[in-house]
């Protein structure tokens, strides 16, 4: 992904905790950087390995 969809996605992610917290919904938007982060850390991993002569 290139650095403009990581920051939209960063972006849409502040503003959903922003507008979701006072409702008392604070916690799906860090579940959905939780499993963005989650998806980042594999796919890094994954080029990391292939990278690598094991």
């Amino acid at each position: 992904m290139k650095l403009h969809h990581h920051v939209l996605i960063i972006i849409v992610i502040i503003i959903l905790i922003f507008s979701l917290y006072g409702v008392g919904y604070g916690a799906v938007p860090f579940l959905l950087a939780a499993l963005y982060l989650g998806f980042l850390s594999v796919k890094e991993f994954q080029r990391f390995k292939k990278s690598r002569r094991w």
